[in-house]
């Protein structure tokens, strides 16, 4: 069920590079052409009033017309809370407006032509950010408090900092630990286990800490990934405790990446019993029924 992992996590952290930009720095002025549908968005005369959200993309950008609708969603759903989604493209306002047009109320959030890409050079490009679609999320205090992709933690991030209770430094080792995660793979890939690649996986467990979600996918790839030659399942059994604790044993998903952990470890007991409390919580049709199965697949080790 999360056997893709490994790739999504590599796909995504090959659009990264270092580069001087850093969460809580402030957010830089859009720089816009043509405001092509709602209210033109002053970064610096909503500081202190409304949290932005500035999502690049193009209309020629399968994945970037796929994330449209949820866009429109989290726009209505955040709208009454001081959120205003910005979508800008650096295409020309003759391609970008009629789409938008064509898109009528189902493209519902503020969209913007970018001005010779300097918009898209100061977000993207200071961040080593190199596909879209691609969003940011400036902080009432005016800071760039979050980045990543549309569909994967922008509702998140935005609940929590809508609520106060982000934390950027949290979100900065997130960042990091995702490329140490990256790094780790790749050369753990071929079965060679180093004192370097013990290093970066201690370095993971640091920095991931506080995102029981990145902490419960590296462990599932640890666990799972067919691409991995004698993975440490030591460390996935301690990734997979740190994200069960971290969300206090709440989360389905993450009690079945924790109950796996300690099925391979050879905890058939254990491993029943967590799957059966992740049956219990889960509420997800889909998802159920394959932690059922898995059940199945334990109990039968019992006897």
């Amino acid at each position: 069920m999360k056997i893709n992992a490994l790739t999504a996590l590599l796909a995504v952290a090959c659009t990264w590079s270092l580069s001087a930009a850093e969460l809580g720095m402030d957010a830089p002025p859009l720089k816009i052409k043509d405001w092509v549908k709602g209210q033109a968005v002053d970064l610096k005369a909503t500081q202190g009033k409304q949290v932005t959200v500035v999502e690049f993309w193009a209309t020629w950008c399968p994945p970037c017309r796929a994330s449209i609708p949820h866009l429109s969603e989290l726009q209505a759903k955040f709208k009454n809370k001081g959120v205003t989604i910005v979508g800008v493209s650096d295409e020309t306002t003759a391609k970008v407006k009629p789409f938008v047009g064509k898109m009528a109320d189902e493209m519902d959030y503020v969209v913007a032509v970018d001005d010779a890409r300097a918009t898209s050079t100061a977000y993207m490009e200071a961040f080593g950010v190199n596909g879209i679609p691609h969003a940011f999320i400036v902080d009432k205090q005016g800071r760039i408090a979050w980045h990543g992709h549309p569909m994967n933690g922008l509702d998140k991030a935005l609940e929590d900092i809508v609520a106060g209770r982000y934390d950027i430094e949290s979100a900065k080792r997130g960042l990091r630990a995702e490329k140490t995660m990256r790094d780790y793979f790749e050369l753990v890939s071929d079965g060679n286990a180093t004192a370097k690649t013990k290093e970066l996986g201690e370095t993971i467990l640091k920095d991931a800490s506080g995102n029981p979600g990145l902490m419960n996918q590296f462990a599932w790839i640890l666990l799972t990934h067919p691409r991995l030659k004698n993975p440490d399942h030591g460390l996935a059994a301690r990734a997979a405790k740190a994200a069960y604790d971290a969300s206090e044993g709440k989360d389905p998903s993450i009690i079945d990446t924790y109950a796996r952990a300690q099925f391979v470890q050879g905890n058939v007991k254990e491993a029943v019993e967590l799957q059966k409390k992740a049956i219990r919580l889960c509420d997800d049709d889909e998802l159920k029924p394959q932690l059922e199965k898995v059940l199945k697949e334990y109990e039968a080790k019992l006897n």
